[in-house]
């Protein structure tokens, strides 16, 4: 039998962040980070060296609201609707001659940095009212609000 551990929301939202949706489980994730964790010597703070290496100089990267058009566009071209993994890889096409160096690079964790921006990107927009809050895991839905924010950018 294994042990089980209950997570706050809270935590519970920041560990579905690092998911992959359809392929992990929440072991998984807690395993990665933990390795993560040991490989940094068990100093995983702000001043870690390896995080400080990894973290983007200010001013380097596109402003998270750069994506919400594209993410709306990749959702508007599949009706509204697509798998997570779907929507990333179409954000990253119709990024391409956008995203620079810093963009291409790795976080700390080993994610690269645009597929991270565009998962946190879709989670303001989904506390903004553009992308729905109530599809299932794995799925990004485009609201009427997100349809409207996106007319009105064209």
């Amino acid at each position: 039998m294994c042990p089980s551990i209950q997570l706050s929301p809270k935590n519970y939202a920041r560990l579905q962040q690092h998911a992959r949706p359809f392929d992990d489980t929440p072991d998984m994730v807690v395993g990665r980070v933990l390795d993560h964790y040991e490989q940094s010597d068990g100093a995983a703070s702000a001043g870690n060296a390896a995080a400080e290496k990894a973290r983007a100089q200010v001013g380097t990267l596109l402003p998270e609201k750069e994506y919400w058009i594209p993410i709306l566009e990749a959702l508007d071209e599949r009706g509204g609707r697509a798998p997570a993994i779907e929507a990333i890889e179409r954000v990253g096409e119709l990024m391409r001659d956008r995203l620079g160096e810093a963009e291409r690079g790795e976080t700390s964790t080993g994610e690269i940095r645009w597929r991270n921006r565009t998962q946190f990107a879709r989670l303001r927009m989904k506390q903004q009212g553009l992308i729905a809050s109530g599809s299932p895991r794995g799925i990004w839905e485009m609201t009427d609000q997100g349809r409207d924010y996106l007319k009105q950018a064209a």
